[in-house]
């Protein structure tokens, strides 16, 4: 059982090294979950389900549930490179509903 264990440990420590080597930071993806995580010293952005802006020539949207999408040509399909999320407080304080 520990060798199964350790086998499965050792796959999933490939599989994040891979992930993160082959997925390029989006360092401005990185900058918007950063800037509407701040409430203090931004309070008054709302986010709205699935309305696209545009930040630094990239196309982002947010889905239901406070999760970023960039979108990019190819990705229509999947719906774009999912980015990040913000918190479930964070997420409910810049919804249309909070």
């Amino acid at each position: 059982m520990c060798v199964l264990s350790s086998e499965a440990t050792s796959l999933e420590e490939r599989r994040t090294t891979l992930n993160v080597s082959t997925q390029p930071r989006d360092i401005t993806a990185e900058n918007i979950l950063e800037r509407l995580s701040d409430l203090k010293n931004h309070p008054d952005q709302e986010i709205v389900p699935y309305q696209e802006f545009s930040v630094d020539g990239k196309l982002y949207y947010f889905t239901p549930g406070g999760f970023l999408y960039r979108k990019e040509p190819g990705t229509e399909e999947v719906g774009g490179f999912f980015c990040g999320y913000l918190t479930d407080e964070v997420c409910h304080y810049r919804s249309e509903d909070g």
